[in-house]
């Protein structure tokens, strides 16, 4: 090739980059290498480095070091759900690029085959031609919330897209949609909507981001019936032995399947690194974080808390730290409060106080509050348990507490797995969530919270969890308040 045919090629795959991503863009395959994260300690031959060759569903061999095993791959995903039928669960680890493979299919869809880089990006990653359809189409993305929407799903699918798709309110917290130059749409939802903002349309796919709640699910369901589309689901399964565990894995109705992707065989991850990030896990938390594996979690439900790590003495905190009120009603069972330092130059929410409380009613519990805070600078806020409407209502009438409901759409499962994350400890060994030594009945429930010892879904024992609660509320409510905010 002369210099002039070598800049002309060069070019025009810029050319074809900057107009039309999709056609350059590859999944991810498995290269022979000691993946499994041990390195030098690894069962597995070093290997050679190279791709390995697809020889069957999930199994690929390197032809050099004469090696043939069972690995993931992204390709895997969609050569899978092409023989599904309506629905298919992608369950992935951290880093397997789920969210990756929803977006370029979302986009494919959209577009239809009929376009020369659809069917260049088909091709290329060895995928049927009949994995798209001929048409354009209406796609919808669901998020768990319009937050995440554009924190992740957005920002994945504008990636893909053609030059020249006009966007409508994607920058938004809100119904958003795309419009491909051809006239292919892709409309983002979010699952915290409701079910009934799912109704009334005829679409050829549905791709949800996570796990949406079931009544949605069954709702996107009959929204494929007329157009003979499909679903398909990427998340990280967290939340334990679900509905969804239930319909993909366990009864597997016919049109309905599943497969999980291992962020450990992602060649643009290093396995090690990942492996040492999820060593401080339970073994449940490890599977479902590096192999999407739905697993059931057992005793207790914070593994991870260590006292000598994630307490501390008593200290003056300093004064621009913001102060949080976290509340968990209750009368016979404890009322519990928490009160929370935010350190946010580290990210690190300090609990310096708790309020633990049965056979009281909410305004006496409330004069306490109010009592125990009369030295204290300014709340940020006080949220508190999302059912207890009344409870609140009561607060800010007859007593000035102005309450915020916490975001109940994050559940139970993902909340917990919130708080295990602030547990984790930093590069420096450091947690982001510490509890001082006198929040006495706090640290108790550390010790006790378990995980209900009978089969089915995953559910913590209703004991034990009253300020464990309260803290829930408090750290998914900063969460969404930081993504919102940024």
């Amino acid at each position: 090739m002369t210099a002039k045919d070598f800049n002309r090629a060069k070019t025009r795959l810029l050319e074809v980059s900057k107009n039309f991503p999709l056609a350059l863009s590859r999944l991810w395959g498995p290269y022979c290498h000691r993946w499994d994260g041990f390195s030098g300690k690894s069962k597995r031959d070093r290997g050679c480095g190279a791709m390995m060759r697809r020889v069957g569903l999930g199994l690929y061999r390197c032809d050099s070091c004469d090696i043939e095993e069972a690995r993931t791959a992204q390709q895997e995903v969609l050569l899978r759900l092409r023989e599904a039928g309506e629905a298919f669960l992608c369950t992935g680890g951290n880093r397997a690029g789920k969210t990756e493979i929803g977006a370029m299919y979302a986009i494919a869809v959209a577009a239809g085959r009929g376009e020369w880089w659809v069917r260049e990006w088909l091709e290329a990653n060895g995928l049927p031609l009949d994995l798209v359809p001929e048409k354009p189409q209406t796609v919808w993305y669901v998020a768990l919330s319009y937050g995440d929407a554009l924190e992740y799903g957005r920002p994945k699918l504008e990636k893909y897209a053609p030059q020249g798709t006009k966007y409508t309110r994607w920058r938004a917290q809100d119904r958003a949609s795309m419009r491909l130059p051809n006239g292919g749409r892709v409309v983002s939802l979010s699952n915290s909507a409701g079910r009934e903002a799912f109704q009334g349309s005829a679409i050829k796919l549905c791709w949800m981001d996570e796990e949406p709640d079931h009544e949605v699910f069954n709702e996107c369901m009959l929204r494929i019936i007329d157009k003979r589309g499909r679903i398909l689901i990427t998340a990280t399964p967290l939340k334990g032995l679900t509905f969804l565990h239930d319909i993909f894995v366990d009864q597997r109705p016919t049109g309905f399947d599943h497969y999980a992707i291992s962020g450990l065989d992602n060649p643009y991850v290093s396995s090690p690194k990942l492996r040492r990030a999820v060593a401080h896990l339970s073994e449940a938390s490890q599977q479902a974080r590096l192999f999407g594996a739905f697993t059931s979690q057992s005793g207790l439900v914070y593994p991870e808390f260590d006292r000598s790590v994630h307490t501390c003495r008593p200290f003056e905190i300093p004064e621009h730290w913001d102060r949080d009120l976290c509340i968990d009603f209750g009368v016979r069972n404890p009322f519990a409060a928490l009160w929370v330092a935010h350190d946010m130059d580290t990210d690190t929410l300090y609990v310096y106080r708790e309020y633990y409380k049965t056979e009281k009613t909410t305004l006496e519990n409330g004069r306490m509050i109010k009592a125990l805070s009369a030295r204290d600078p300014a709340l940020r806020w006080i949220v508190a348990d999302p059912e207890s409407k009344d409870g609140r209502l009561l607060l800010a009438r007859e007593l000035g507490l102005h309450t915020k409901p916490a975001p109940k759409h994050y559940g139970v499962m993902q909340t917990i797995s919130m708080v295990k994350e602030r547990l984790k400890l930093d590069a420096e060994g450091r947690p982001a969530l510490v509890i001082f030594d006198t929040c006495k009945e706090l640290l108790k429930e550390f010790r006790k919270y378990k995980w209900k010892k009978t089969g089915g879904k995953d559910q913590p024992e209703k004991m034990h969890d009253h300020g464990l609660d309260a803290l829930r509320y408090e750290i998914c409510f900063l969460y969404r308040f930081k993504k919102y905010r940024s």
